[in-house]
């Protein structure tokens, strides 16, 4: 469940020779533009160097040195590295001492070849988990034990989430950020960087916020940033047109056209994402997560989902409890 505002949270970076530069600035711009918003995300690095050549003639400084006994944080990233990069005097050192720390951290996330370090130090073994496609095979090698799938850019079981590395560690942290501090800012965050259209791993939280998303019209999204606060009130056309200036003909045609579906489609199915977000991270009845949502009862919530999704909210259920 998402963090209460305020409350911080803390993130380690783990600075590592031959570091790719898309899978640390990637996750790291979007921390960056939360912490615009929320100054209680706190980011440290730190690794075996107090510096780091990274691209040509530029160079990474201020890097911590490995503690011996690390606070607990709320993340630990692990971007990539170049394989002709690592250093093999340093490497097994940065192992041991992921291995040996990293229950201080609530997640883990390895970007790209960061998930082969996870599994050099054990850490992936009976885990789902993936990485770029080309290297695939070495990390089953390296986690025979671990549920490796290609079929996906992130994937997140228990502490660990690991990705398909370069531009898929944006769509990562994303998801990681829902995940703490709620959609909203998510969502937000991801305006900023102009990221309408996201991708999505075997959780799609996200991928649902920001659907119909994918264009530059400032009315159109200023409705769609009022529904995504507003699912339970009892939205009408003419209040949507309102809100957009429009009238309601013209409202339903610029919808239709900028983001695929009508403004009550949009609506609905931003109703059934907080469903189905409520029907993974809590106990909830359906009945109760139907009214949480704006839907009224279960039998609404039923009707809705048949008419946009496959099976059933209790079939979708069932099938999540099993994986």
């Amino acid at each position: 469940m998402p963090s209460p505002e305020g409350a911080g949270l803390t993130v380690g970076v783990l600075m590592l020779p031959g570091q790719v530069p898309l899978d640390l600035v990637g996750p790291l711009q979007v921390l960056h533009a939360a912490q615009q918003q929320d100054d209680g995300i706190a980011i440290r690095y730190f690794g075996p160097r107090a510096s780091l050549d990274w691209l040509g003639p530029l160079t990474l400084g201020g890097i911590e040195p490995l503690p011996q006994a690390l606070k607990p944080l709320d993340l630990l990233l692990v971007p990539g590295q170049y394989r002709r990069g690592i250093d093999p005097e340093l490497q097994p050192g940065c192992v041991d001492w992921l291995r040996r720390q990293a229950g201080q951290a609530s997640t883990l996330m390895g970007i790209c070849s960061g998930s082969l370090l996870m599994a050099e130090a054990g850490l992936l073994n009976g885990r789902r988990c993936t990485t770029h496609h080309t290297l695939l095979e070495r990390l089953q090698g390296l986690a025979p034990e671990a549920r490796v799938q290609g079929d996906c850019i992130f994937i997140e079981d228990g502490p660990c989430l690991t990705s398909a590395g370069i531009s898929t560690g944006i769509d990562t942290m994303l998801h990681w950020l829902t995940r703490r501090l709620g959609h909203r800012l998510a969502l937000s965050v991801a305006r900023e960087m102009v990221l309408y259209l996201r991708r999505s791993g075997h959780e799609p939280q996200l991928a649902g916020w920001l659907a119909g998303r994918n264009h530059v019209d400032e009315r159109i999204h200023r409705l769609q940033d009022a529904l995504c606060a507003g699912l339970k009130e009892r939205w009408t056309l003419a209040e949507m047109a309102e809100l957009t200036a429009l009238s309601e003909r013209h409202l339903r045609r610029r919808f239709a056209v900028v983001a695929g579906m009508s403004p009550g489609d949009y609506l609905t199915r931003l109703r059934l994402q907080l469903a189905r977000q409520l029907m993974e991270e809590t106990p909830w009845s359906l009945a109760r997560i139907a009214e949480e949502v704006g839907l009224g009862d279960d039998r609404q919530l039923r009707r809705a989902w048949k008419r946009l999704e496959a099976g059933s909210p209790r079939a979708w259920r069932r099938r999540l409890a099993v994986q």
